[in-house]
């Protein structure tokens, strides 16, 4: 009897903490059930003790409102925790309840019948007081009615065991075996096995006050409420607005969400079926894990989109279908449109009209004064720098539509055509180069060189700077390679904008020599440091991937 009554406290307490966990999914109806439990394991310890059949009758009837209703408890619960709310209504709640309450009414009366129980009498068994009886149809119609929606609510759990989530499987061991237990109890009850002297059900509620605790407080019950795959669809994918269309390997529409209208013409569940090469632009010329922009005429006009096709495949790693995500880059390309048209009509006009303001202003320094002639000269300068930007622009523009990582060569011979090309421009600066590797031969991306360049460039036109390039091979599979010069300082304002990525009105860089040099060593995945200090100068650091080999495959590497 003290066990039974632990069991309902337990029963009880749990219950509580379920309760405080609402609104969450599921958290009310635990509760609820967890209190039948409690009522059912109280009811039973109270009713042990009595010896008389007419004491203990109602206490009989009061554990049956417990026993009808815990199933249906279990599967509200289980619905409403994996996702399936919308089946959780006053209607299908009520439902539920009309085999319980026609049982019900009928164990209320069993006294005057036997439909229920038949011939129940109160014998001695092992010093326990219990009913022998023989159990009538109605009976068997309860406990099957029972049995069947028990079975339904843990299946939905079962599901869960295959969840890709550890922790929603932890979760689905507990729940199972808080139901299940006392049921395989009941079950021996149910087949009069002769194990137990009394009804073994209550006594088995001790798993389910246990497992339960487990579940909340261990396993965090609600803290980590799975979301199940119709969910996932109807909130994610539906609610994209980019279209996707799945397809079999026979190129047929097998599934396409609504925004896939947009592209298809038509509904998206006309689309089931029919070829996906004609009914998805862009398709048959996007290869897997692979990208195309595509023009595509609908409602709202022209649009383009970025076709990806993505294999789907299946447990032993074969492709059983593909995945075409459609997403709209419409404004994107209308800006990069945008862009290069204002790129290039900017870049050709503004040298063509400065090289012509740069041509008048060197005949006007010939004619005037020498007074007047400083000023010639300096409009003559201003246009020729400003000439320059269309120049290191389009410079810009080449560097990183031809960024190349996988283009290798040796860092040596791009340094050295560097060094080559500084001392025949910048004859008054001083050039020198300094490596720490000795032994190997250092593979870098191409594209290292003209960002080099334009570092060298940007420190030698200081006219007798002394410009000098460090080499220091690190451990990780980069290479450093430093531009350090003793040239006024970069500003710590510019810096910082360099290092942003980014300008504002206020804070901004003075040219696009150093852009080149920043946007160039990303394209490669690279990275870029600068320090500046008054009386020393500049040290540019530039990190880069590299290759490293020793001499005799170099040798052969460049052979080939």
């Amino acid at each position: 009897m003290s066990g039974l009554l632990i069991i309902a406290a337990v029963a009880t307490i749990v219950a509580w903490l379920a309760y405080r966990q609402r609104p969450k999914p599921g958290a009310t109806w635990l509760a609820v059930m967890l209190v039948a439990v409690s009522w059912w394991a109280a009811l039973y310890a109270l009713e042990l003790p009595i010896q008389r059949m007419a004491v203990r009758r109602p206490f009989m009837k009061l554990q049956w409102l417990a026993s009808l209703t815990i199933p249906v408890l279990w599967l509200l619960f289980a619905l409403e925790y994996t996702g399936r709310d919308r089946y959780v209504t006053r209607r299908s709640v009520a439902a539920l309840l009309v085999v319980p309450a026609v049982v019900f009414g009928f164990v209320a009366t069993f006294e005057r019948h036997s439909l229920v129980y038949q011939n129940p009498q109160i014998v001695e068994q092992g010093g326990t007081y219990v009913v022998d009886h023989v159990f009538g149809p109605l009976f068997y119609l309860g406990i099957g009615y029972a049995y069947l929606v028990i079975l339904v609510g843990s299946l939905l759990f079962v599901s869960l065991i295959f969840d890709r989530s550890p922790t929603h499987r932890r979760q689905s061991y507990a729940l199972l075996a808080a139901v299940l237990a006392p049921w395989a109890g009941n079950l021996v009850h149910v087949l009069h096995i002769p194990m137990f002297a009394l009804d073994p059900t209550p006594i088995a509620f001790m798993v389910t006050g246990v497992a339960s605790y487990v579940a909340l407080d261990e396993l965090e019950l609600f803290e980590a409420v799975p979301v199940p795959d119709h969910i996932a669809r109807d909130v994610v994918v539906e609610g994209m607005t980019d279209p996707v269309v799945v397809i079999d390997e026979r190129n047929r529409v097998v599934d396409a969400n609504s925004a896939a209208s947009t592209i298809l013409g038509y509904d998206a569940a006309a689309a089931l079926g029919r070829d996906a090469a004609r009914a998805i632009p862009g398709y048959p010329m996007a290869l897997d894990n692979d990208n195309e922009t595509v023009e595509v005429e609908t409602a709202r006009g022209r649009r383009y989109f970025d076709v990806t096709v993505s294999a789907v495949t299946n447990s032993n790693d074969s492709r059983i279908g593909r995945v075409v995500t459609m997403r709209d880059v419409t404004e994107r390309t209308h800006d990069e449109q945008r862009l290069d048209v204002l790129n290039r009509v900017l870049r050709h006009n503004l040298r063509n009209e400065m090289n012509i303001v740069a041509a008048c202003a060197e005949e006007l320094s010939d004619r005037v004064e020498d007074d007047d002639r400083e000023l010639a000269e300096t409009i003559q300068e201003r246009a020729n720098d400003v000439a320059s930007l269309g120049d290191t622009a389009r410079r810009i523009e080449t560097l990183l539509e031809s960024a190349d990582e996988s283009a290798l060569e040796p860092l040596e011979t791009m340094l050295s055509r560097v060094l080559e090309r500084g001392r025949n421009q910048y004859p008054t600066a001083t050039f020198e180069c300094a490596w720490t590797t000795e032994q190997e031969v250092v593979y870098c991306p191409r594209t290292l060189q003209p960002v080099v360049w334009s570092l060298v460039e940007n420190a030698a036109a200081n006219g007798d700077a002394t410009v000098t390039l460090f080499v220091t091979l690190g451990t990780d599979g980069f290479v450093s390679v430093t531009v350090a010069d003793d040239g006024p300082a970069i500003p710590q304002r510019q810096r910082e904008v360099l290092k942003s990525g980014t300008e504002t009105p206020l804070d901004h860089t003075s040219g696009l020599g150093l852009w080149l040099a920043v946007w160039g060593v990303r394209s490669i995945g690279g990275t870029i440091d600068f320090e500046s200090e008054a009386e020393t100068g500049n040290a540019i650091t530039l990190h880069v991937p590299c290759e490293v080999d020793e001499p005799a495959t170099a040798e052969s590497r460049v052979a080939n």
